[in-house]
């Protein structure tokens, strides 16, 4: 079946927001007097909040519950948010299907507020309109409810859909929704088929317009 649909993650995949999340989460470790290793936000990237906390508690023993962390990332992350930048080649092949009517949604494990600000300071929320966010699941990712919503809410069967994802986590969500997937990371990967498998590997400065046209043409991704 060919491509109706696109599902688009956004910290990292819309949106380079990573310098934003990351001030904001080191202020909060500031506030409660914590340190982490230094790859912690490697390991984490694309995890939920409620995954990070849980990772926060067990790497440093805190006692912190996940709302009091919660707030504090937030007041900060309000702080950072004119940081964060459309990722420029993706957000324009977003854009331009919107403008010619191809059904698309952004699907986070983000809270609806962190979509919300990154959205509106990256002038995306006039355009991409059907969202799902952490709060609308049950479990985020890697579970595939937020695709299988998402997919729902454009009224297009899984199999009919698309994900354009830049972590592992999210890729393994997709196409265990039964979507094809592109893993398409900021960085290059020399592995992309260990971390992502399932998925079709997009080097960061591969051309993902003509990747989506093949695949609405043909269904295939090559």
């Amino acid at each position: 079946m060919n491509i109706r649909g696109i599902l688009w993650d956004l910290d990292g995949t819309l949106v380079d927001s990573e310098p934003a999340h990351s001030a904001a989460f080191d202020a909060a470790l500031r506030d409660f007097g914590l340190e982490v290793s230094q790859d912690f936000h490697t390991r984490l990237l694309g995890v939920n909040e409620e995954g990070v906390h849980a990772a926060l508690v067990a790497e440093t023993g805190a006692t912190i519950s996940r709302a009091d962390w919660s707030r504090s990332k937030w007041v900060h992350y309000r702080r950072c948010a004119a940081e964060i930048r459309r990722r420029a080649a993706v957000a324009d092949v977003a854009l331009d299907l919107c403008a010619r009517g191809i059904p698309s949604a952004v699907v986070s494990n983000s809270t609806p507020d962190e979509v919300a600000i990154a959205l509106a300071t990256t002038s995306l929320d006039t355009v991409l309109t059907t969202i799902v966010s952490v709060a609308d699941v049950q479990r985020g990712k890697p579970d595939p409810e937020g695709y299988l919503l998402g997919a729902r809410r454009l009224g297009i069967p899984p199999c009919a859909c698309l994900v354009i994802e830049d972590s592992p986590i999210g890729a393994a969500a997709g196409h265990s929704a039964g979507m094809r997937v592109v893993f398409h990371p900021q960085l290059p990967h020399a592995d992309p088929s260990s971390v992502a498998p399932g998925a079709h590997y997009l080097a960061p400065d591969g051309a993902l317009g003509a990747l989506i046209a093949r695949a609405m043409t043909t269904g295939e991704l090559k």
